[in-house]
């Protein structure tokens, strides 16, 4: 999960990505699988995670992805979950216990057929309509890739989810 592709460079991380106080709680149940997203405690709890910030070449802003493995049947009931929760959650409001409240707005967006099944989704922010983030996961047999962009940034190109869902099959064989 490094190197330079479309444009971005990917930056693996070695620190922690959530620490324990980034548990995080939907308003609404039926929004809490996007909730999940960014929380420590997910109803489906990964057996494995790599996470590299995404940095654009010329400098237009970045993200980063998130990599991780599921159990069984665990990739596939995630995506399920958050297909229904996107289709459903427009209005998200979301708080931490580090503190923080989220509310906005989701609106579905294409995600070209990436991966075995993709979903792609953006949050608009309630208090900066100007502002907020997108993101497409894209699942590979039993993993998940989480790309993540503010609304600033480059969004993250479908040749680069393409080839990293190329990576991931090829390291299952």
């Amino acid at each position: 999960m490094s190197g330079k592709h479309s444009g971005f460079e990917a930056l693996p991380q070695n620190g922690l990505l959530l620490e324990d106080v980034d548990v995080v709680t939907a308003a609404d149940p039926v929004c809490q699988p996007v909730a999940d997203l960014r929380s420590v405690t997910p109803k489906h709890e990964a057996t494995g995670t790599a996470w590299a910030s995404l940095g654009a070449g010329d400098g237009a802003g970045g993200g980063s992805v998130v990599l991780t493995s599921y159990p069984e049947g665990g990739a596939k009931a995630w995506m399920s979950e958050l297909r229904a929760a996107v289709s459903t959650c427009k209005d998200f409001v979301a708080s931490s216990e580090r503190g923080w409240k989220d509310r906005g707005t989701l609106k579905v967006s294409p995600t070209d057929g990436i991966g075995d099944e993709s979903l792609g989704f953006s949050t608009v922010s309630a208090e900066d309509p100007g502002k907020g983030q997108a993101m497409t996961i894209v699942r590979t047999d039993g993993s998940l890739a989480v790309y993540l962009t503010s609304s600033e940034g480059e969004p993250i190109p479908a040749a680069l989810m393409k080839t990293q869902h190329e990576r991931l099959r090829e390291a299952r064989k």
